[in-house]
């Protein structure tokens, strides 16, 4: 019965990761390194560092594309031109 919940466990553990060397494997490697570092700072300022490490792979992505798009122009503003 132990083997069968650990096995359960590790199945789902392996399933949850990203695939090593993925783009979205190398981003968490990177946020660990990230907190590894913000752990050996001083209280204050720890808490900062930790937030700033808070993102997700995703929300990454998203603020990714949305710096990559051109802004679009109000069509008020095209109509007057």
């Amino acid at each position: 019965m132990r083997f069968a919940i650990l096995l359960l466990v590790l199945l789902q553990s392996a399933c949850s990761y990203s695939p090593r060397d993925s783009d979205e494997w190398w981003y968490d490697r990177m946020k660990r390194d990230h907190r590894s570092q913000c752990n050996q700072l001083p209280a204050q300022i720890k808490a900062q560092c930790l937030e700033r490490q808070s993102g997700t792979y995703e929300d990454f992505l998203k603020q990714q594309e949305s710096q990559q798009q051109p802004p679009t122009t109000p069509a008020s503003e095209s109509k007057n031109q």
